[in-house]
């Protein structure tokens, strides 16, 4: 849907309506939703081009990587290179690409999307949740990073918004996705927009709603499950334009704090 980000606008507007007093929250992934990861992929692989004096990785770009970092095996596997150089390749991946110097400078946005945060953050008793698979082990380097990311847009990253995976890397994903919407209600928000790049998870925080409240949002950029999970009465989008949460005139949807 080219205008996803207006009917986030739309929602938010009559939600506000809905729930005068109350604080509501429009939750987001991070990974492949907010940070467009493939800027972390091409660091780590020409890292490893600048330490082995290689040139796998010469000429690739942006836009040559058309994969998910959790398929980034896949890509390396159908390189013309020998074997040993492949498995190299693939642990110098494993060891480096979420080290705390990588988390907290190779990583970048989806265009427009610190600026949406931020027209959210301004809207009267709004705030911006965050909800994410990463483990808690990497939470200080992931709030330093978005903070860094967000700073120039003014938009603001707080601690106690921030929900981790308990569990660990790539460890009950889905459940725990369910798990940080009932995180965010339980500290007494009311959730209206729920945003991930992952059909299963929309499915399953779809499952849990009971209200009907939560928009679901779909980032349509890189995702591993099936695109038939995502829930019919989702939108998707894949471009974070500002311009979208204005009316035609030019006045903003929401009601600015």
């Amino acid at each position: 849907m080219k205008y996803w980000m207006r009917k986030l606008a739309e929602h938010h507007k009559t939600m506000r309506r809905r729930y005068p007093e109350e604080r509501i929250i429009v939750v987001f992934d991070v990974d492949d939703t907010i940070l467009d990861l493939r800027h972390m992929i091409l660091h780590v692989l020409r890292s490893f081009d600048r330490r082995h004096n290689t040139a796998f990785f010469a000429d690739l770009s942006l836009e040559d990587i058309e994969v998910s970092e959790m398929e980034v095996r896949r890509m390396i596997g159908q390189l013309p290179a020998p074997a040993k150089d492949k498995r190299r390749i693939m642990k110098w991946v494993a060891e480096h690409s979420w080290s705390s110097e990588v988390t907290r400078a190779a990583h970048r946005p989806f265009p427009g999307v610190m600026e949406v945060i931020q027209w959210l953050q301004r809207q009267s008793k709004t705030f911006v949740g965050l909800n994410t698979g990463r483990p808690e082990l990497i939470r200080h380097d992931t709030l330093y990073s978005l903070k860094k990311l967000g700073g120039p847009h003014k938009a603001r990253f707080d601690n106690d918004l921030l929900f981790m995976n308990p569990s660990g890397w790539n460890e009950n994903i889905v459940a725990f996705k369910v798990a940080g919407i009932d995180y965010f209600l339980k500290k007494g928000f009311r959730v209206i927009a729920f945003i991930d790049n992952e059909p299963e998870n929309l499915e399953a925080v779809s499952m849990f709603d009971r209200t009907g409240d939560i928009l679901l949002l779909h980032a349509d950029t890189f995702y591993n499950s099936e695109r038939a999970r995502i829930p019919s009465h989702a939108v998707s989008g894949s471009v974070y334009d500002v311009k979208e949460l204005r009316h035609p005139g030019g006045s903003e949807l929401g009601e600015a704090a």
